[in-house]
């Protein structure tokens, strides 16, 4: 019987796996436009509002600004809440825990408005604003721990999709034996496999526990951007560790054939 590995890794869903890993570590690395601090770009989100608090002593100006600054965030919190709710990949444990994050973001971010809308003062109100960056970080922190767990959970996902390959191509190594076929290159490539599997589940499976527990007050004291950062590099690592293991799998089927 012919044995076609892309029937093989697409019943196991190895590819769509290996997308989650990708857009873990893209997603993770993607710029924030605008992350409310004193220094304003001429572009990008809120540049209405930006613009409009130059030169201005006007509250309501400033007022908009920090308005502007939460509902993008809001959105991006909303955003981060769907890919959490409908990931197959994330275990109950980082689901549960990614969505509280998300909430309590969320209501942060709603009490503080309240606090900008109503700030009559325009020192506190700058204060106000410069702390839906530094007390949030929404962009630095939460949208990373989301993309990273949920890549993460997904290289471990992998580690059953492939056992599942596994189980397919020993039988077929194991028959092409028993008929006198010499198997040792589709052994070896298995065997690869294998050990890719192996070597990349070992890099992701640490760190959930790791990025889960971090905090904006980590991040501006300096201990949580190393552990993203890491993060990000066991995630490529891994993800290419995958990518390794289905070569190999192929080359079991190319040679059996």
């Amino acid at each position: 019987m012919k044995l076609d590995v892309r029937t093989v890794l697409a019943g196991a869903g190895i590819a769509g796996l290996l997308v989650i890993a990708s857009a873990g570590v893209v997603g993770a690395t993607s710029p924030a436009a605008s992350t409310g601090s004193s220094v304003k770009p001429a572009s990008g989100p809120c540049r209405t509002e930006i613009a409009a608090t130059r030169g201005t002593s006007s509250i309501d100006a400033w007022r908009a600004l920090g308005d502007c600054e939460i509902a993008r965030r809001f959105a991006t919190l909303d955003q981060l809440s769907a890919k959490v709710n409908g990931s197959k990949v994330l275990t109950s444990s980082d689901k549960t825990a990614l969505a509280s994050e998300i909430s309590g973001t969320t209501t942060g971010l709603t009490s503080l408005k309240a606090t900008i809308d109503t700030e009559p003062d325009l020192t506190a109100l700058k204060g106000e604003i410069h702390r839906i960056a530094t007390d949030y970080r929404v962009y630095l922190l939460v949208a990373p721990q989301v993309h990273l767990v949920t890549a993460a959970d997904g290289v471990l996902a992998a580690q059953t999709r492939f056992g599942a390959v596994n189980t397919k191509l020993q039988a077929r190594i194991d028959a092409a034996k028993a008929a006198g076929k010499d198997v040792t290159a589709a052994q070896a490539s298995l065997d690869a496999m294998n050990a890719a599997v192996a070597q990349a589940v070992s890099l992701a499976s640490p760190l959930p526990a790791q990025l889960l527990p971090l905090t904006p007050s980590a991040y501006n004291g300096g201990t949580a951007g190393p552990v993203l950062k890491s993060a990000r590099t066991s995630l490529e690592k891994a993800r290419d560790e995958l990518v390794s293991a289905r070569a190999d799998a192929r080359a079991v089927v190319d040679a059996l054939k």
